[in-house]
């Protein structure tokens, strides 16, 4: 298995890194089209469940973004 891979969602970048952490198989790291970035190190116990994890955490930000 690949240890990490990348996804773009929305412009955002998400960085996803197979590391046990507690109960989770997976981290994540998601950066705005600005460069600003967010660490999640228990981002899920599947791959899959990480990248799920991240674009609802993209979807939230840009959600709260436009409550300005």
């Amino acid at each position: 298995m690949k240890n990490s891979i990348t996804d773009i969602y929305k412009g955002w970048t998400i960085s996803v890194a197979a590391k046990d952490e507690q109960c989770s198989q997976f981290t994540f790291t998601i950066s705005s089209p600005s460069g600003q970035s967010q660490y999640v190190p228990m981002g899920g116990i599947t791959k899959q469940r990480a990248i799920e994890r991240a674009r609802e955490m993209i979807d939230m930000e840009i959600s709260f973004a436009g409550e300005d």
